[in-house]
């Protein structure tokens, strides 16, 4: 029996990448998020997660787990907590923590520990899940394409919550987040990085955009002149991730969308935003 454990920090796709890997017939999932595995099972492996990363996980108390990091850009990680807290966001989810996250991934995916694979939330999804495919054949799975497809399963967020709600729940805490995260998973498996919902204050805008750890796992960040324009959030392209596709930027210049510009015409100018 193999052990598997999830980390990174919250908001990032801990619970969706657990619920996926979940679908492997050889995996016994642990639905509760927990930072230890201390059950047996018939299983190949047994996984569970944890929404933080802990530098004991990089230790030899878990020189036997198989270690899954995923991180998320934090325009999109602290646009979610501002509005699950209001813009009161606790110090363990704080920019400063999000910026410690970053630097211990940059100091331990430098000493090519075993069995310790990273990947960026928004890589999950390129080309037909390829990134993710690449992890799971490392790792020895055996898997079919169905685990990619959330209708063939109920995923739980919670072992408590066993319903699937039929529609979004608003609730922010207690019993409703959880009905929002049970109903989030159960969703197409797609990017959920979603432009319009960009909502940061200048402050956190100012943090992102000058913190070295930051800008070592999301280089595409300092050449984003203008996070909240709103003609960039008009982008009516489907699926997209506007802040792929770097290379593309000399191709046009002031284009909003930067993933736009591999398909021109399909972006919204602003004179306002102006890119290397």
């Amino acid at each position: 029996m193999k052990k598997i454990i999830i980390f990174g920090f919250p908001h990032c796709g801990t619970t969706i990448l657990r619920a996926i890997i979940g679908h492997i017939d050889d995996v016994h999932e642990i639905v509760d998020e927990t930072d230890s595995i201390c059950i047996h099972s018939a299983k190949k492996y047994v996984l569970c997660k944890c929404p933080k990363t802990k530098a004991k996980f990089f230790s030899d108390r878990y020189a036997n787990y198989i270690k899954i990091c995923i991180i998320r850009n934090p325009y999109f990680v602290f646009s979610s907590l501002n509005k699950r807290f209001s813009y009161e966001i606790r110090k363990a989810e704080s920019l400063e923590a999000y910026a410690e996250t970053c630097k211990m991934l940059i100091q331990y995916k430098q000493k090519n520990i075993p069995n310790l694979y990273f990947i960026r939330y928004e890589d999950l999804f390129e080309y037909n899940y390829s990134n993710l495919r690449n992890i799971f054949d490392k790792i020895g799975f055996q898997y079919t394409d169905k685990i990619f497809d959330n209708t063939q399963f109920k995923n739980q967020s919670h072992e408590s919550l066993k319903t699937i709600p039929s529609h979004l729940p608003t609730g922010k805490e207690g019993i409703e987040h959880r009905k929002l995260r049970t109903f989030q998973i159960n969703q197409p498996f797609v990017n959920n990085n979603d432009p319009t919902k960009i909502n940061l204050t200048d402050a956190q805008i100012n943090f992102i955009k000058n913190d070295p750890y930051i800008l070592k796992v999301y280089p595409e960040i300092a050449v984003e002149t203008n996070v909240n324009c709103e003609a960039l959030k008009k982008c009516n392209r489907k699926n997209c991730n506007y802040m792929k596709h770097t290379n593309a930027l000399n191709n046009g210049g002031t284009h909003c969308c930067k993933a736009c510009l591999l398909n021109k015409g399909h972006g919204v100018k602003c004179a306002k935003a102006t890119y290397l």
